[in-house]
């Protein structure tokens, strides 16, 4: 048998079965050799009781008619007689009505005591002492007159089987060692090298995996194991197959992915373009609107202003379709950021308040707000929490026909949590898992009827998701509907650098043309020139883009525009500002030095995927960002003004 059969055997599935069958067969061979030892020794002192029984027969007369004369002489002479005639009897005594009488040989003194009182019989028994006795009865007319017993040794007994029993011994050994080679032989042969290439062409298969190569392994006559190998053949033809079947649906998929990239931020191009292609005209339209509402030249009658709020309304609502729809574009990108700041929260609900009770009240709708007076502050984005809400709220005024709204706010201990419960039509709850999906609602015809895209929802539930918060919906159908909201306080973080990102909404979004070009409202314009104190010059080449913040700053502050550089360095030679404001659109490379030279106070308008030279930038006193969060940018210049 080879070296290597017995060096490759360890730490194998044959090794193991080995194992356990050697040491099985070391056990039952251990109790088959103490069996045949203890027979065989047994069957030594039956063949040794035997050959002192005829003895004692052919020396039985002599010794009963010593014991009937008394003749202790004649006892001896036959016991030594005995003894010379059989080498085993290693001792012999003679016991006469349980006294002993006389003792030959090995037998110890002490046995008298012993054997005192001991009844006579032919069975040996083992005694404490390495002899072994056999008592013979001696019977004079049928009447027992004594006993004689035969002693021998141990060794005695052992020096006859000891031939037999290193037989015994050498036959178990033998077989154990022939067990552990044949063994060692077939496991390794018949289990562990089959195994061994199924294995190996495993690990073949494996490291052609690239190359798309079946194995075939050839186990013949290995019964079980030639099955598993007709079997991991085919296993392995298949696989290869569909692994090149695989990588061709994965160059498919690479390539419809990319298609599939390339439309989605096609749409996105698009949507952001319509977005600003359509909120342009369409701000326009809502801010003239609203101015000729006013009607202050008395020009239009009372159909002309109603019309003219009829427009107003739709293009408001126009609006709010368009800015939900460029949302949920910017939350599909991941693109929608936050803007972090600390707000009151006490002030913050009461503005919603104020926002929705006219509606409310034009209803005889309810609305109340209730919160806890231990809230003070929470560090979020104002904006995108303020849209939340109106969506909800502006849900529950288009649902509830009677009733009331409640607008409660919880604090937990590091969130808060905002309730909007309302007593309106309610949703079945079938349609509850679906609701905040896009573009669903309870059915096709609260849309006809209500109005509305189903995209409310959908936002409200993303823009949580942004703030790491939760919303949940309960409701029942003509009982009404309970939405409730949780996100973190942030109280932890609010001295952290805020994070500068967009805020997009209805107020800040307002991208129109400048109100000095707007029908007559010369008036107005100086009626707002006089509350002012300070002056600010805008250089912009896109007055539409800066009409609502121009309005805004018209409020408190004296505001004119130039649209070009040239007309700006005329403009301030001949007055004096307080602040200019500088769109980097507008500036030229070649006006730049001249900017730098300029002892006033700038800050930059731009948008956040523009380049702006570093020196401009260094100099300036802060940058707004396109488009314009006006409360933010009047914020900003009074803050460098006062």
């Amino acid at each position: 048998m080879d070296k290597h059969i017995f060096k490759n055997f360890n730490n194998t599935i044959g090794s193991l079965i080995f194992k356990k069958i050697l040491i099985s067969y070391i056990i039952f061979a251990s109790l088959l050799t103490s069996y045949q030892i203890y027979a065989e020794l047994n069957t030594s002192v039956n063949i040794m009781k035997k050959e002192f029984t005829q003895i004692f027969k052919h020396f039985n007369k002599k010794l009963t008619y010593g014991l009937g004369l008394k003749d202790k002489d004649n006892l001896n002479n036959t016991l030594n007689e005995i003894m010379q005639e059989q080498n085993d009897i290693k001792g012999i005594s003679l016991v006469v009505k349980d006294k002993v009488i006389i003792l030959r040989g090995l037998v110890d003194k002490n046995l008298r005591g012993k054997d005192k009182g001991r009844k006579s019989n032919e069975n040996f028994v083992y005694s404490a002492s390495p002899l072994i006795s056999f008592n013979h009865d001696l019977y004079n007319n049928k009447e027992k007159i004594g006993t004689l017993t035969f002693y021998t040794t141990k060794q005695t007994i052992f020096d006859y089987t000891k031939e037999t029993i290193f037989l015994i011994f050498f036959n178990i050994i033998l077989s154990i060692f022939l067990l552990w080679g044949l063994t060692v032989y077939a496991t390794h042969k018949y289990l562990t090298m089959p195994l061994k290439e199924l294995i190996d062409g495993i690990k073949s298969f494996e490291s052609h995996d690239d190359e798309k190569v079946a194995i075939k392994l050839d186990l013949k006559n290995m019964r079980e194991l030639t099955i598993l190998a007709k079997s991991f053949n085919k296993m392995s033809s298949k696989i290869s197959e569909d692994i090149i079947n695989l990588q061709q649906l994965t160059m498919i998929q690479n390539q419809q992915k990319k298609a599939l990239e390339e439309a989605n931020k096609t749409k996105d191009d698009f949507l952001a373009n319509m977005s600003h292609e359509l909120k342009t005209p369409l701000n326009s339209i809502n801010l003239i609107s609203s101015i000729m509402m006013k009607n202050k030249s008395d020009k239009f009658d009372e159909k002309d202003t109603k019309n003219l709020k009829i427009i107003n309304n739709c293009g408001n609502d126009l609006l709010f379709l368009i800015n939900d729809i460029l949302d949920l574009s910017k939350l599909e990108a991941g693109k929608m950021k936050l803007n972090y700041e600390l707000i009151d929260i006490e002030s913050f609900i009461q503005k919603i308040n104020d926002m929705f009770y006219p509606q409310a009240k034009e209803k005889g709708i309810k609305l109340s707000t209730k919160i806890d007076k231990s809230l003070k502050e929470i560090y979020t984005d104002e904006s995108r929490l303020n849209q939340v809400l109106r969506n909800l709220i502006g849900n529950s005024i288009k649902f509830v026909h009677k009733g009331e709204i409640r607008l409660i706010v919880q604090e937990k201990e590091k969130t808060i949590r905002i309730i909007v419960s309302d007593d309106g039509i309610g949703i079945p709850e079938d349609k509850l898992e679906h609701i905040f999906d896009r573009f669903k609602q309870a059915d096709g015809s609260t849309t006809r009827k209500y109005g509305g895209t189903g995209l409310g929802l959908a936002i409200c539930k993303d823009l949580i998701a942004l703030f790491n918060g939760s919303i949940n919906i309960e409701s029942k159908v003509n009982i009404g509907t309970k939405i409730t909201i949780e996100i973190p306080k942030n109280l932890d973080i609010a001295s952290s650098n805020e994070q500068t990102v967009k805020k997009l909404n209805e107020s800040n979004e307002l991208e129109d043309l400048d109100y000095e070009f707007l029908f007559d409202m010369e008036e107005e314009k100086e009626d707002i020139q006089k509350k002012a104190k300070s002056k600010i010059l805008v250089l912009n080449s896109d007055p539409i883009s800066y009409m609502s913040l121009i309005i805004e700053f018209n409020k408190n502050f004296q505001t004119q525009q130039i649209n070009n550089a040239i007309d700006l360095f005329k403009k301030l030679k001949k007055e004096k500002f307080d602040l200019l404001i500088i769109d980097n659109e507008s500036l030229k490379k070649s006006s730049i030095e001249k900017i730098l030279d300029l002892e006033i106070d700038y800050l930059i308008a731009t948008k956040d995927n523009e380049q702006i030279s570093e020196n401009i930038k260094k100099k300036a006193k802060g940058i707004l960002h396109k488009p314009f969060d006006n409360n933010l940018a009047i914020e900003m210049v009074k803050e460098i003004l006062v």
